[in-house]
């Protein structure tokens, strides 16, 4: 006799099909009965879909603090599991833009709930990038040998090319590197270092070693 649907569908592996039914009964009991409480975590945020010829513009990367609702064992174990996304996907041109920060945008796990985002907004402001050659200058530090001073120094490479934002690479004039302590230094010297960017938006396109060439000399008073 042919099995009729209700023994293919419903009678088949009855007993595994019951078990699995009590199993997720018992959790969602035990689920429904355990306190719930609430906790805030700082998330950092996450933007997908950024524009390829635009730059955020910060003084600081953005956090917000989510304060979520759930059951106190997940509560306690949400460390690493909140995220808040911006998709940025319709931003095409500069300016500024605001993002409200609901449910839609904070991803939390099975089983808990927004209570609210501090800010409840983010404002960002959105500038074209801009790549250019900014020249590298060393930075000295350390007293000279008695009867010496810096005669001649070249820097490789000469400049490097930083991007960000173009307002804030426009203002460049140059780039220094680490301190190069020449107290030490007598005749010549050949110095390994790494130029720095004060400015947080900023960005070197390639990191590279920067090679400081100094030469030192008598002043013309001292060889008399």
């Amino acid at each position: 006799m042919k099995p009729t649907w209700f023994h293919r569908y419903i009678l088949h592996n009855l007993g595994l099909k019951l078990f699995a039914l009590a199993a997720a009964t018992v959790l969602w009991a035990l689920t429904v009965a355990e306190p719930a409480m609430e906790t805030t975590v700082n998330v950092p945020i996450e933007f997908h879909n950024a524009p390829p010829d635009l730059e955020i513009l910060w003084d600081q990367p953005p956090t917000v603090h989510v304060q979520v609702k759930g059951p106190q064992s997940r509560v306690r174990t949400l460390a690493g599991e909140v995220a808040v996304v911006l998709d940025l996907l319709p931003v095409q041109q500069p300016g500024g833009r605001t993002f409200p920060l609901d449910s839609s945008r904070v991803l939390l796990p099975r089983g808990m709930s927004l209570v609210r985002a501090m800010p409840s907004q983010v404002r960002l402001v959105f500038e074209r990038r801009l790549t250019r050659d900014i020249r590298v200058l060393p930075r000295f530090t350390g007293v000279h040998q008695p009867g010496y001073e810096i005669g001649a120094y070249t820097v490789d490479p000469p400049a490097l090319k930083v991007v960000g934002p173009v307002s804030r690479v426009a203002l460049l004039d140059f780039v220094m590197t680490d301190p190069i302590d020449v107290s030490s230094l007598i005749g010549s010297g050949n110095f390994a270092t790494t130029a720095y960017l004060e400015d947080a938006n900023l960005r070197f396109e390639n990191i590279k070693t920067v090679r400081v060439q100094v030469a030192m000399r008598r002043p013309p008073e001292s060889s008399r």
